[in-house]
């Protein structure tokens, strides 16, 4: 009959002589992945962010094209209003 050794210890690796400490390494490597996994994701975020900023200053762009046209339409307007407008004589009015 064999001697049945734990799950936990079949699958960890026994320490080495003379290797740095087992618990600094698992925790070092942890902190390595979450640094680059945030790191990526901070990047996917900034390129989502400088992709969305170009689309507003574009909009923005239009807009402000937009609100010249109207402008300049609503001087025409004034214009021809104060070129066509005409006083009713006073004999007009009741």
């Amino acid at each position: 009959m064999t001697n049945k050794t734990s799950d936990s210890s079949a699958s960890s690796p026994s320490p080495k002589p003379g290797a740095t400490d087992s618990l600094w390494q698992p925790s070092w490597l942890h902190w390595l992945i979450s640094a680059l996994s945030g790191t990526v994701e901070i990047e996917k975020q900034t390129a989502w962010l400088k992709k969305h900023n170009e689309e507003l200053r574009q909009e923005n762009a239009r807009l402000r094209e937009q609100n010249a046209k109207l402008e300049e339409i609503d001087r025409k307007l004034e214009e021809i209003d104060r070129k066509y407008a005409t006083k009713k004589p006073k004999s007009d009015t009741n």
